[in-house]
């Protein structure tokens, strides 16, 4: 007995007909015939009543379509598993980070990844969000995180909300303490990542007519907080990149309280592979337990 059998006598019992079963399975009638003639012989009984009408089903085929049936679905389901098991042996999975996430998250992130999927290969890109929305939308990676609100184009998923903060160097002292406005940044260069800022920054800077200083070529957070403890000015940074380091600096919040929320993207309509479903899983679960934490 085998398989093919088993869903020829399903489409045969569907069908009343033995042509057109035979035809809905790409073989020849006489094929079909055999084949069924062979499956009734190895059971002992027949499963089909056969006249000039066409055909019907026996009692016992009546009472065995439904196991034929449940056999084929567990087939199905069986295949369905080993292409998952096969999808997650092999793979890359091409991810854009923003700085203070490859600082914070991204190392948990992968290591948790690489024991599950350990043929799997991430490749990291660490930018600003506009170069990871570009690079998404020119297929260039799989997923990012992004800054929103972003492209109507991207299927979002939101993470966290970071609070934006102001560093300054000893010695610095805003005229409202604990908060600092726009009037105390005026008063010292502003350094801040060429990288491009968050959107909630990039708004900030326009209301207020705050120029940063194009002194320096800085492309790293953590070069601008290197920065600012050596004297050379103040800058605005997400509170995650100062969650783990700690430094010769002051921190002030923001008068207006500004916050960037951070959201794993992926480019509307494109196929997303097994590999990449579970990676999207394990970074959602990791940010979820810093929620928790």
């Amino acid at each position: 007995m085998s398989m093919t059998a088993y869903r020829l006598f399903c489409v045969i019992a569907e069908e009343r007909n033995m042509s057109r079963a035979a035809q809905q399975l790409h073989i020849t009638p006489s094929a079909a015939t055999h084949a069924m003639n062979a499956l009734e012989r190895s059971l002992g009984f027949p499963l089909l009543n056969r006249d000039r009408n066409g055909v019907s089903l026996t009692s016992y085929g009546e009472l065995l379509l439904p196991k034929f049936q449940a056999v084929l679905e567990e087939e199905e389901r069986l295949r369905g598993e080993a292409a998952k098991i096969n999808g997650l042996e092999q793979g890359r999975i091409r991810l854009g980070v923003l700085d203070s996430v490859c600082t914070n998250w991204l190392p948990g992130i992968l290591t948790s990844f690489q024991q599950k999927y350990p043929h799997i290969e991430v490749q990291v890109y660490q930018d600003g969000y506009q170069s990871i929305e570009s690079m998404l939308l020119e297929g260039v990676l799989d997923m990012g995180f992004v800054s929103l609100p972003a492209s109507e184009r991207f299927s979002t998923i939101t993470l966290v909300h970071d609070r934006l903060l102001c560093i300054a160097p000893q010695g610095f002292t805003p005229k409202d303490p604990p908060y600092v406005t726009p009037d105390d940044l005026r008063g010292h260069p502003l350094l801040l990542s060429h990288r491009g800022y968050d959107r909630s920054l990039e708004q900030y800077l326009t209301q207020n007519q705050l120029e940063p200083c194009h002194q320096h070529n800085i492309t790293l957070e953590s070069s601008v907080i290197a920065l600012v403890e050596g004297g050379m000015g103040v800058s605005i940074v997400p509170e995650l990149v100062l969650q783990t380091r700690v430094g010769h600096y002051q921190t002030f919040p923001l008068e207006d309280n500004i916050y960037r929320t951070i959201a794993l993207a992926t480019l509307r309509g494109r196929h997303i592979s097994l590999a990449s479903e579970k990676m999207i899983q394990e970074i959602t679960l990791n940010f979820f337990k810093v929620c928790l934490e």
